[in-house]
């Protein structure tokens, strides 16, 4: 059955009048993508303006941290307009700042689109070089000015304030090669920092003594929380990594892109994979009884797109492009509200072979 036909058949289900106007609970898992993480900003923003739409929890990696601790901070200082405002403004801080930067000059700007960063050597010699050197080596100050800009966008007293919506945000831990999932006053910047710290570029960072690295090879985003810690049965995954390519990869460049989509994918492919384990068998009734609750699932991918985005556009925050992306999160979601909503609380409307890359 496709998602559109559970959706459909949900709408049947359902008493005459029962879901127009009541408020829905659900969780949003958020993936880390760089700067595709404003694509996720677009989705948060539809989501916001829809006052039926209650968003218990977000669980976010990287960009998606990010996302989830503009947002929180927005809602407390002044509810979901602040916080879409918040959002909009942190996104334009980073546009800004990076535009200061010799490696996001592009001279040819005005006969090429401005996300082909491909064809700008300075970026291109600063990947090769992070591939031969370490960090401690060629960044040896830890150098990063995504961690000034977090800084002073976001006030993390205020995100400690949110009491409307849970945040659970994913590290690698270094020593253990597990994920460390950081809630409630334990989210700080090193915390969103650690999250986002590709270890290529960056120096580990350190909490309490422990280095972490970038949540996304072991949780991109992390989905346990939302069956432990929070009550809504809807997890709506927004993921921006694509999960499908056509054709086979051939330049060097080319199979470390795909190599890396692929591995920033693996560890959500295998918590949904436990999901719907689960899901049969409570459907079967095999598990009746034995705690587990029944977990709705919804996806929202990174647009019609997505295909086209190279892996090094994730590094390229021109205003332009992070507007593009905007804009398409907002009318995927538009869309997924359309053909989705009355069937939230009621069934999945994920297509399996959308994420797990089946059919």
């Amino acid at each position: 059955m496709t998602s559109r036909t559970k959706a459909a058949a949900a709408r049947a289900a359902a008493p005459a009048g029962s879901t127009k106007s009541a408020v829905k609970r659900i969780n949003v898992a958020l993936q880390g993508g760089g700067a595709h993480g404003a694509f996720s900003w677009g989705v948060l923003d539809r989501l916001l303006e829809d006052e039926r739409i209650e968003i218990e929890a977000i669980s976010g990696t990287s960009a998606g941290a990010m996302n989830a601790v503009v947002a929180a901070e927005g809602l407390v200082e002044g509810g979901r307009v602040r916080a879409r405002a918040q959002l909009g403004e942190f996104w334009k801080a980073v546009a800004d700042a990076l535009a200061q930067s010799t490696a996001y000059s592009k001279p040819w700007a005005g006969f090429f689109p401005s996300w082909v960063d491909e064809m700008n050597p300075a970026l291109a010699a600063f990947q090769a070089m992070a591939t031969q050197a370490s960090p401690y080596q060629f960044n040896p100050l830890d150098f990063n000015p995504l961690r000034d800009i977090v800084q002073s966008e976001v006030d993390f007293d205020r995100v400690h304030q949110c009491q409307s919506m849970k945040l659970f945000i994913a590290a690698t831990n270094v020593n253990t090669g597990r994920v460390e999932v950081f809630s409630g006053n334990r989210i700080s910047l090193d915390c969103v920092m650690a999250s986002a710290c590709l270890p290529t570029l960056y120096k580990a960072v350190e909490i309490d003594g422990v280095p972490y690295w970038d949540g996304g090879y072991v949780g991109n985003p992390v989905l346990k929380p939302f069956l432990t810690e929070c009550q809504s049965q809807d997890l709506l995954i927004v993921q921006i990594n694509p999960q499908h390519r056509t054709g086979t990869p051939h330049s060097s460049q080319e199979i470390l892109d795909r190599l890396n989509e692929i591995t920033f994918n693996a560890s959500l492919v295998r918590e949904i994979e436990q999901i719907q384990f689960v899901n049969w068998h409570l459907r079967a009734g095999t598990l009746k009884d034995a705690g587990y609750k029944e977990v709705f699932m919804h996806r929202i991918g990174g647009g019609a797109n997505a295909e086209s985005w190279s892996a090094a556009s994730k590094m390229s925050a021109t205003w332009e492009f992070l507007q593009i992306l905007f804009e398409e999160g907002r009318a995927e979601t538009e869309a997924w509200l359309a053909a989705n909503f009355d069937a939230i609380g009621v069934s999945d409307t994920m297509a399996e072979e959308s994420v797990l890359g089946r059919g």
